[in-house]
């Protein structure tokens, strides 16, 4: 039976819901390292934190790609967290290779997960299927699967001590993904989302460069629909058999929908959001 994890990744996040059926937390953010520094830092947020692992619950830390310019507030953000007893033999989610590096060579002891923007797959694209459409059945199987399910990769991550890896799900990759529990890696499944991509910079700023970021505004989810879609040159719209989810939701830099409906009991954990 798969463990429950509850994602805290929002600043409204509330602390005083009953979670007796959550097992685990991860905090922080996969994706915008503005939102990572506020909620890490956040006094009511660590408090909470503390509390659910007094109460035997395992705390996990969840980071997202890290800009250049803000790498040296990164490194002092993880020794800082790292020194907090609540966060002590934390797993650490990386989502940035550099970051990975970087945890490897300070501890060598430091586990790590494989987040879900480093964990992909023609399959995750609504249009993937089409790309190897004409392929024998058998390169298509193949070609389905998620990229962390190779003997390489998974010998190199192995060496970061990258000991699970956090995963969308679709159909034709859950073959993938037991293949990589028999290899010895924990698989968190992603049960309320499915992230389709993530933008340099979230919609605060596209609407006023000069906004300054309280990492609240944010978290306004925004629904948005396709009404067509064209080539990548202009001069044709793509053939409407593409069965694009819709709709798709804009919150903060990320673009994602709902996550398929399909069953992970078979996934060591089970990631949920707070909403």
């Amino acid at each position: 039976m798969a463990a429950l994890e509850m994602r805290i990744d929002r600043l409204n996040f509330d602390t005083t819901t009953d979670y007796n059926q959550i097992q685990s937390f991860s905090i922080g953010h996969e994706s915008c390292i503005i939102k990572f520094f506020h909620i890490i830092q956040n006094e009511t947020l660590l408090s909470f934190v503390k509390e659910q692992r007094q109460n035997g619950k395992t705390i996990r830390i969840i980071t997202p790609f890290v800009p250049e310019r803000h790498l040296d507030a990164m490194k002092s953000a993880i020794e800082r967290i790292r020194g907090q007893k609540c966060f002590e033999n934390s797993i650490i989610i990386v989502n940035d290779f550099g970051l990975m590096n970087y945890l490897f060579k300070t501890d060598h002891n430091c586990q790590l997960c494989l987040g879900r923007s480093l964990s992909v797959c023609f399959d995750y694209a609504p249009w993937g299927h089409q790309i190897y459409a004409d392929e024998p059945s058998q390169i298509q199987r193949v070609v389905a699967q998620i990229s962390f399910y190779d003997d390489e990769k998974m010998e190199f991550y192995s060496k970061y001590n990258v000991t699970e890896i956090e995963a969308n799900v679709t159909e034709k990759t859950v073959e993938s993904l037991k293949n990589i529990q028999k290899a010895g890696f924990q698989v968190n499944a992603h049960q309320s989302t499915f992230l389709y991509g993530i933008q340099r910079s979230c919609y605060i700023k596209r609407y006023h460069a000069g906004q300054s970021c309280n990492a609240t505004e944010c978290d306004h989810v925004q629904q948005i629909e396709i009404d067509s879609l064209w080539d990548n040159t202009g001069f044709f719209e793509v053939s409407e058999d593409i069965n694009f989810p819709s709709p798709l939701y804009l919150r903060g830099n990320q673009i994602y929908g709902k996550a398929y409906d399909i069953p992970c009991d078979w996934a060591d954990r089970i990631i949920i959001d707070s909403e």
